[in-house]
């Protein structure tokens, strides 16, 4: 009965409360997450050009006139899917967060709203200027190179704070952190080249192959643990 008078229960109680609360403040970070990215990626649809025509030959030829804007809207569409894809293996045994997770969070959640815009960039006039052409692109690249270093970052912290469920695989943190590494040199190596040439995005594909191999390379050279 003392115990209850003096509010000694409510005390040991808050501790416990506390948990909750980060595993709840996770959970929402989480979904807010995922709803901003899912309106993100649907606002890439929303400036497509529709094709016209009164015979299948006059669509396609519509269709070619903007070839490059719906290629431009196909890799942004690639490139937000993977993002969310890593941000979803990323957080998948968190079991709670943290201030510094959520500002961090926010500049992951920064990077993808800014794709939309960037895609116009790509598809905008004057690329027949090579700077204009590299500002615009390398502008392009580096919002991929920031949105793949922010998630290096939050993955990171989560490991030295201690945020993910205990017992939490060690292989997942590394792919996870190989999965980051290939767009961040494909797409950081492009944004000098682009100021040389035009083909500058070939290293968008090219250098995420080349860490794949790399990575596959690697795992198959370490010794089994059990």
């Amino acid at each position: 009965m003392a115990n209850e008078v003096t509010g000694d229960e409510p005390e040991h109680g808050e501790p416990e409360s506390s948990e909750k609360y980060e595993e709840r403040s996770a959970d929402r970070l989480i979904f807010f997450s995922d709803a901003v990215t899912a309106i993100a990626i649907t606002l890439l649809a929303l400036d497509l050009p529709a094709p016209n025509g009164a015979t299948v030959s006059a669509f396609w030829a519509s269709f070619r006139q903007n070839d490059g804007i719906y290629l431009a809207f196909l890799v942004s569409f690639v490139t937000i899917a993977a993002s969310w894809s890593d941000h979803h293996d990323a957080f998948k045994h968190i079991k709670r967060g943290d201030p510094r997770l959520r500002f961090l969070n926010m500049i992951w959640l920064l990077m993808i709203i800014l794709v939309p815009f960037a895609t116009k960039l790509l598809t905008g006039n004057g690329h027949d200027d090579l700077t204009v052409h590299a500002f615009r692109w390398g502008f392009y690249a580096l919002v991929q190179v920031l949105t793949s270093a922010a998630l290096f970052v939050m993955v990171r912290h989560m490991v030295s704070q201690h945020l993910e469920e205990p017992g939490s695989a060690a292989r997942d943190r590394s792919a996870s952190d190989w999965r980051t590494y290939g767009p961040m040199l494909g797409f950081g190596l492009s944004i000098p080249v682009f100021f040389v040439t035009t083909y500058g995005w070939v290293l968008w594909f090219a250098v995420p192959l080349l860490v794949i191999r790399l990575r596959r390379r690697w795992q198959g050279n370490r010794p089994n643990r059990r």
